[in-house]
């Protein structure tokens, strides 16, 4: 029978791990600035895996916070992916006016 004990220590090891192979924490966020329609757009993109980046817009005082965050292998990707998305609701939202 397996220790539970055993379990717990092996995952904690795990997770330790793939921290470690994080870059330190001031290098895990890039933010970018995009004018879309007309309107400036703060966009952050935080490291949250070893491969793997979440783009979102910037949370600021007074602003929604309901869009959802897009993912990517690179901030890069992630914040274009979101880009993008912004670009063609924008569009479509001027469409249907």
């Amino acid at each position: 029978m397996i220790d539970p004990c055993d379990r717990v220590e092996w995952r904690l090891a795990f997770l330790t791990a793939d921290i470690a192979l994080l870059p330190p924490a001031d290098s895990r966020v890039r933010r970018f600035e995009e004018q879309i329609g007309g309107r400036v757009y703060h966009i952050e993109a935080a490291q949250v895996g070893t491969h793997r980046w979440r783009a979102q817009i910037a949370r600021r005082p007074g602003m929604p916070t309901a869009l959802m965050p897009f993912y990517g292998a690179t901030a890069d990707e992630a914040a274009s992916l979101l880009t993008a998305w912004l670009a063609r609701a924008h569009r479509n939202a001027t469409n249907t006016l």
